[in-house]
C-alpha cells in the first residue's frame, strides 16, 4: 500500500516572490557587470600593453565621448557578446611607424637660412632611434632618414635599392601583435580577472544580494 505525503509550505507565495526578486537582482548585477567590462576592460588591456611597450595608453583605448578633438589611434576595438561568458574584445590595427614609440628626433634637422636664402647654419647629421620596448632604446640604422609622408609629420624611411626613389617607410608592430605577446597576454588575463571580480562584487553589493 502506497502512502503519499503532501508538502505544504507556509507563506509559499511570499517565498516564491523573494526567489523571483533574487533572480531579477542577480540578472541586473550581471548585466551591469557586462556594461562595466565593455567600458573598462579596454583600459585594463591597454595598461598591460604599456607595461611592456613604450606606446601611449590613449592610442590603444577607445576615444572618450568627452574628447574635444579627434585623436589618431593606433588601432580600433570592437566589443562582442552580451554575457560575461561570451564577451570578446577584438582589436584591429595597422603596422605602426616608430613615431608611436618616442622616436627621436621628431623632425629632420634643417639648415637655417637668412632672409636672402643664404645658409647661416648647416643642418647637422642625425641618427633616428626609438624605444619600442620600454627601457630599450635602439638606433634604427645608419641608413635611416626622416622624410615627410604626404604632408604629415616626419617618419623614418630606408632605401631598398640604388635608385633615389626606391625607399620604404619603416614599420614596427601593430596593436594586435602587442596584445598577442606572451608576457602581455598573461598580464591582460590577470587584469581582466581582477577587474571582473571587483566589478561583480560591486554590482552584487549595489543590489543588496
Amino acid at each position: 500500500m502506497a502512502k503519499g505525503v503532501h508538502l505544504r509550505v507556509k507563506n509559499y507565495s511570499n517565498l516564491e516572490s523573494s526567489i523571483e526578486n533574487l533572480k531579477s537582482k542577480s540578472a541586473i548585477a550581471a548585466s551591469n557587470t557586462v556594461k562595466d567590462m565593455k567600458s573598462r576592460a579596454p583600459g585594463w588591456i591597454a595598461a598591460a600593453v604599456t607595461t611592456r611597450y613604450n606606446i601611449k595608453k590613449s592610442e590603444i583605448t577607445p576615444l572618450s565621448s568627452s574628447a574635444k578633438k579627434p585623436q589618431k589611434k593606433a588601432g580600433s576595438i570592437s566589443v562582442r557578446g552580451e554575457t560575461i561568458e561570451n564577451l570578446q574584445f577584438v582589436y584591429k590595427g595597422r603596422l605602426l611607424t616608430p613615431t608611436h614609440f618616442a622616436m627621436t628626433p621628431r623632425q629632420r634637422p634643417r639648415s637655417t637660412k637668412d632672409e636672402n636664402g643664404k645658409t647661416i647654419k648647416k643642418a647637422r647629421g642625425y641618427q633616428v632611434s626609438a624605444e619600442i620596448i620600454k627601457g630599450q632604446r635602439k638606433i634604427l640604422g645608419s641608413k635611416v632618414f626622416l622624410g615627410t609622408n604626404k604632408g604629415t609629420a616626419d617618419i623614418p624611411f630606408q632605401r631598398v635599392g640604388s635608385g633615389r626613389k626606391l625607399i620604404e617607410a619603416i614599420k614596427t608592430l601593430s596593436v594586435p601583435q602587442m596584445i598577442e605577446n606572451e608576457d602581455v597576454a598573461v598580464n591582460i588575463m590577470n587584469n581582466l580577472n581582477v577587474g571582473l571580480k571587483a566589478r561583480m562584487e560591486h554590482n552584487i553589493k549595489r543590489q543588496k544580494l
